[in-house]
């Protein structure tokens, strides 16, 4: 049986009980995140690699450009670690691969794929 550690250090692809595959591990340091609301050139995310976030709001949405430092999967979650890259601040974000549609607290997008729609 493995261990959660192995699982880790595998990086193994997550397929939700939908069947849909959500994570996929393409090299030590990006990940495709198939979900509607990353819209990057193949959904890949990429370490240390700026993006723009957009997250709504009870009033508006709040947008800033952030860079991606690290992400982890855990019981069907992806943790998103974020700076700011006007503030520096870090945080994370984490989203449920469980959960299928369209509704969203949080987008990424690069800069390719904004100019190219």
């Amino acid at each position: 049986m493995m261990t959660f550690l192995n699982l880790i250090m595998n990086n193994q692809p997550y397929i939700n009980s939908s069947g849909r595959k959500v994570l996929e591990y393409i090299s030590s340091d990006t990940i495709v995140l198939n979900l509607p609301f990353i819209m990057t050139q193949g959904k890949r995310l990429t370490k240390g690699m700026p993006y723009l976030k957009v997250e709504k709001k009870v009033a508006g949405n709040d947008t800033a450009a952030i860079r991606l430092l690290n992400y982890q999967d855990y019981q069907g979650v992806i943790y998103l670690n974020l700076q700011d890259l006007k503030t520096n601040r870090c945080y994370n974000l984490s989203h449920n691969m469980e959960i299928n549609g369209d509704w969203w607290f949080w987008s990424l997008a690069d800069f390719e794929t904004l100019i190219s729609n």
